[in-house]
């Protein structure tokens, strides 16, 4: 059968499916809209083509031609540089995305609004699910608490040696990365389901940091307790969240406390259109992958990570408020 192509059935039909750019245009799309009527519909609108065209297209009978693919990357606002680079990565297990925080490019900013888009689109699928494992705060937690972001800041640019020789006081967060942060927060409590599974010494760990640079003389004293009252709030929220098996948002959240340390802090997102597994790196920055493989393999010691912990979420009252009382101490102890 000859189509408007001019190409029949037989010719580009595999190669189109096996194609990581094709992959990856389709899932884009399909995560704009996920209905696959409305999405026919919509393809059909920007093209100017029956929906049958746009169903031959999106099952690979029929390749997208050049200016079909601008025309839809132009009027749904999607970045073909991104689609590109994940084709190009998927036969990789990971990549590094490195940000300058300090002095955020218009690169920098452009990866991060692609992360935030990922995250914010999960709540248009029911079953999707975020998750943090490790032994600091997770982003996803502490980019919500002024002092408690900065110092994650201060503590990279010491590390890299940015801006000479930083001192806690002269870091500073632009004003278009705090929007990225809270539109991010917002997003993540949005979602249908998120899961935290803590390294039990996670504060500890962060008081332990605050305390050193507070001895070497980078930190001052008044610093400490604007610490100090940012991490009692984050205790105080993390413990309603527990409670109440939720978000104040209303969406579901798993709050557990691991029984073995970890070396590193994971995240993940699961959604039908998204699985990306990320490892923690460099302080702030994440090494990403899309490998199906990797992701199942961090779904598998997820569960079993699971049964080896303690969920503090709604069940195990008694151990919630004990966990965070030592918490308190330890804080109060600063």
């Amino acid at each position: 059968r000859i189509h408007e192509s001019g190409k029949s059935d037989d010719g580009p039909r595999h190669c189109m499916k096996d194609d990581p750019f094709f992959g990856n245009f389709i899932k884009t799309i399909q995560t704009r809209i996920p209905e696959r009527g409305k999405l026919a519909e919509a393809l059909a609108e920007i093209l100017c083509i029956e929906k049958e065209a746009v169903y031959r297209r999106l099952r690979g009978s029929v390749p997208f031609s050049f200016q079909e693919i601008y025309k839809i990357a132009l009027n749904l606002g999607l970045s073909l540089d991104k689609i590109a680079e994940r084709a190009s990565s998927e036969g990789k297990y990971f990549s590094v995305r490195l940000v300058d925080f300090l002095n955020p490019s218009e690169i920098d900013y452009q990866i991060l609004d692609n992360f935030i888009y990922s995250i914010h689109h999960l709540k248009n699928d029911p079953d999707s699910e975020s998750g943090s494992i490790g032994n600091i705060i997770p982003t996803s937690l502490y980019v919500n608490y002024k002092y408690i972001y900065k110092f994650h800041l201060f503590k990279w640019a010491y590390q890299f040696g940015k801006s000479g020789y930083p001192t806690y006081e002269n870091t500073q967060i632009t004003e278009k990365l705090g929007l990225i942060n809270r539109i991010f927060v917002e997003s993540v409590q949005n979602s249908p389901k998120s899961v935290y599974i803590f390294d039990k010494m996670f504060i500890e760990i962060f008081v332990s940091d605050i305390q050193y640079f507070f001895d070497i003389k980078l930190i001052s004293r008044e610093d400490v307790i604007h610490l100090k009252e940012d991490l009692f709030l984050l205790l105080n929220d993390l413990e309603r969240y527990a409670a109440q098996g939720t978000f104040d948002t209303g969406k579901k959240a798993d709050i557990y406390l691991a029984n073995v340390h970890f070396e590193t802090s994971y995240n993940y997102i699961d959604a039908k259109a998204l699985k990306v597994t990320m490892v923690r790196a460099f302080i702030l920055s994440d090494t990403y992958s899309f490998n199906e493989t990797v992701f199942e393999e961090m779904k598998r010691w997820l569960y079993f990570l699971k049964r080896t912990s303690t969920m503090i979420s709604v069940s195990n009252a008694s151990e919630r408020i004990h966990f965070f009382h030592k918490q308190r101490q330890i804080v109060g102890a600063l």
